[in-house]
């Protein structure tokens, strides 16, 4: 479809994003690539055709800084741009995945009650059913419960079943936009399997992965902050024994010969490094999983 547009509109078509033109509309595909199209160039009746066909990205007083900012994410995440589109304090980043059951007919609206719920996040549209909430400056542990709250306001509001896949904290750096990529192939296939759970995490939904999608577990899935934990060789040998006393921190503790609040510190410092609370059974099943393949390629 691009590349007949291309074809069809010639020098009136473009895909390289400059955030201050504003002779162009800009449209996204459903796979989020971005591309433009000269206004001069078409008529009333194509818009209109194409808006039916791909997202327009409008550039209002109102909303063109934010409409920047997600195009700068669009660029990095869905094209060959390595253009950080964050400022420098920012080093850990959240991605939310989500799909309705049904078109969402006020996208504008459920964007605003998304944002009424995250500290300033970004929205982005794939399709008018599917988007992906990028949280920047996310705190450690994601609460579940609020989500949960979030997408059920949703679902009363804007008439429509919400699935969601909430990712893991990843650092930023430039693996950031292949462990999105990964994660966003894991919601799809995904989909089948949470139905009625709606709202799963990257870590309860994990077990489920290495059945059905043996091919996408892989080392590079993984955040960088748990490898990174791990190969600290105190803090696995800590998890190990954690684990291997059934998330007894008291018999870990008197394995490890530590007191039990050096214990504590460890797991806290793991905990905010990592957002996984390996004290709660669904996370501590995951580290069980996931420890042999982090750690095949360290030892």
């Amino acid at each position: 479809m691009i590349k007949k547009l291309a074809d069809y509109f010639h020098m009136a078509f473009t895909t390289d994003f400059i955030p201050e033109d504003t002779e162009n509309y800009w449209f996204q595909t459903e796979d989020g690539q971005t591309f433009g199209l000269l206004k001069t160039a078409i008529t009333e009746v194509e818009l209109n055709l194409l808006r039916t066909l791909f997202i327009l990205i409008e550039d209002t007083e109102t909303n063109s800084k934010n409409t920047i900012v997600q195009l700068k994410w669009q660029q990095f995440l869905f094209s060959h741009s390595n253009d950080f589109p964050f400022s420098e304090d920012v080093e850990s980043i959240r991605f939310f995945y989500f799909q309705s059951k049904q078109p969402i007919a006020d996208p504008i609206n459920f964007e605003e009650a998304i944002k009424g719920a995250f500290q300033q996040p970004i929205v982005l549209w794939i399709n008018n059913m599917y988007g992906i909430i990028i949280e920047e400056k996310p705190q450690s542990i994601f609460d579940k419960e609020e989500f949960i709250q979030l997408s059920d306001t949703l679902t009363s509001d804007f008439l429509v079943v919400i699935y969601s896949f909430i990712g893991q904290l990843h650092k930023v750096d430039m693996l950031l936009k292949e462990k999105f990529s990964m994660e966003k192939q894991c919601f799809q296939e995904l989909l089948p399997y949470i139905e009625q759970e709606k709202t799963v995490l990257f870590y309860e939904a994990f077990p489920k992965l290495l059945i059905t999608s043996t091919h996408l577990i892989d080392q590079k899935l993984l955040s960088y902050y748990l490898i990174e934990s791990l190969q600290d060789e105190e803090m696995l040998h800590t998890l190990k024994v954690f684990l291997q006393y059934n998330l007894n921190a008291s018999l870990a503790a008197k394995r490890l010969h530590i007191h039990r609040n050096s214990l504590q510190y460890r797991f806290d410092k793991f905990i905010n490094k990592t957002g996984i609370d390996c004290r709660e059974f669904s996370n501590a099943a995951f580290l069980a999983l996931a420890i042999p393949l982090m750690t095949k390629r360290i030892e």
